[in-house]
């Protein structure tokens, strides 16, 4: 699992590394969403429940997140914002060249 250095986030998520090293090291993890770069053609990002990000049968390694929320409502306004955010500055939609990510 790889972290975007400036994440975006939800309107209650105050303290970030706190809610980033909780859901890293599964030390309870529960109640925040994880939006991420999503790796199917055709998507532009995905929103993951974080306690689904610690299950042993999913493969963080490919997971690029860009963005966290302390709920669904939340995470959907997160993502908003991260689409407005690319189209106002580059008038299309590739996320990947405009956070500089290379993965």
């Amino acid at each position: 699992m790889k972290w975007y250095k400036k994440l975006y986030l939800g309107e209650s998520i105050k303290q970030a590394k706190w809610v980033r090293f909780q859901i890293t090291f599964g030390k309870k993890p529960k109640g925040y969403y994880c939006i991420s770069l999503s790796n199917c053609r055709g998507n532009l990002l995905d929103i993951y429940p974080s306690q689904f990000l610690r299950t042993p049968d999913m493969d963080t390694d490919k997971i690029y997140i860009v963005g966290l929320a302390s709920d669904r409502k939340e995470a959907f306004d997160v993502v908003r914002d991260i689409i407005e955010d690319v189209y106002v500055h580059t008038h299309g939609f590739d996320l990947r060249s405009y956070l500089g990510i290379t993965v």
